[in-house]
């Protein structure tokens, strides 16, 4: 065997181990839903500022008035229900799901003072603006 074909078996073994390690990582890894409850984690973003948190969160098909949202000085609970049903037949090694709502515990990365907290939803988007209670200093580096 020559020496480009040595090379290129190894490339494909290591391609191969790659995708083997990235589906255990899948698999064992925290995963964006779970079939038993129907509930479904919605993707979240989270911006920090020296004085406050900005958390805003996707939920698509979702009511405002449908929202359950509590705030503590270090963590986030959302639940949502969905206006409906989400159905995926055959999907993948699950089979068929059904999601039903939107759930997401998020610990915050600073403590924030949950009674001047603010929340926006427009367009899907939920948008969480969170004072914290230790704000931040700016200095200048001589």
């Amino acid at each position: 065997m020559s020496w480009r074909n040595r090379r290129l078996f190894r490339f494909f073994d290591e391609v191969q181990r790659e995708i083997e390690e990235t589906f255990e990582e899948l698999m064992s890894g925290h995963s964006m839903w779970d079939s038993s409850t129907g509930r479904l984690e919605p993707l979240t973003q989270v911006t920090e500022t020296l004085d406050k948190m900005v958390v805003t969160i996707d939920l698509p098909l979702v009511r405002k008035e449908d929202i359950r949202l509590t705030i503590e000085e270090n963590q986030i609970k959302l639940e949502a229900p969905l206006e409906r049903c989400v159905r995926y037949e055959h999907w993948g090694i699950q089979g068929d799901c059904e999601f039903k709502s939107f759930y997401k515990i998020l610990d915050l990365p600073a403590r924030v003072n949950p009674e001047e907290a603010t929340a926006k939803f427009r367009n899907g988007v939920l948008s969480i603006e969170l004072p914290k209670t230790v704000k931040g200093r700016k200095i200048t580096v001589e």
